[in-house]
């Protein structure tokens, strides 16, 4: 009996230590934990890629003296889907300054990439790479990523996941995605 009450308290403390960490932990702290590969990246350089889509390209070149936000999804991820107008609306905002640069990537074909925008009525373009192409330029982490790099291709922030529920992905992308991008100017 008395080794029965020795796992119950042992459950319970460490049940509670999990809920109590969990309360104190910052979004960062936890990103940190799930994607050591991408926490490390930031203040190193972006590594050398390049992309195509129908009408364009883009590489590291394309980044020099720019502040770029690139942003990895996928259609059957439903965290980046969420996000998907509030990301619509942050392009809109920062379209019309000429040292940002917004990037959409994803490893869906065409028409699954055509689906989302007319879903959303986005208005930036979205590239399409392997699968395992998105995965190292997103340094192995989950999705959706959020990668901010500063004008000399330094990435200065990234974050993997986020909600299911659009008024929590709006808030991330307006109060932090967002107030992140501003610093860099």
């Amino acid at each position: 009996m008395k080794s029965k009450h020795h796992i119950t308290f042992l459950f319970i403390t460490i049940f509670s230590f999990d809920q109590t960490y969990a309360q104190r932990a910052t979004r960062a702290e936890i990103d940190s934990l799930m994607c050591p590969s991408g926490h490390a990246s930031v203040g190193q350089p972006y590594m050398e890629f390049k992309i195509e889509n129908e009408t364009s390209s883009i590489d590291n070149q394309a980044l020099k003296g720019k502040i770029v936000f690139i942003n990895f999804w996928f259609e059957g991820c439903h965290p980046c889907l969420a996000e998907m107008e509030a990301l619509n609306e942050l392009y809109k905002k920062m379209s019309g300054n000429k040292d940002f640069l917004f990037i959409s990537l994803t490893w869906d074909n065409a028409d699954a990439i055509k689906r989302v925008k007319d879903k959303f009525g986005l208005a930036f373009d979205a590239f399409s790479a392997s699968r395992a192409e998105c995965q190292r330029l997103n340094f192995g982490c989950g999705y959706p990523t959020s990668i901010i790099l500063d004008k000399s291709g330094i990435v200065r922030y990234r974050h993997s996941g986020g909600s299911i529920k659009p008024k929590e992905a709006n808030e991330f992308v307006e109060k932090t995605l967002f107030q992140e991008i501003q610093s860099l100017f």
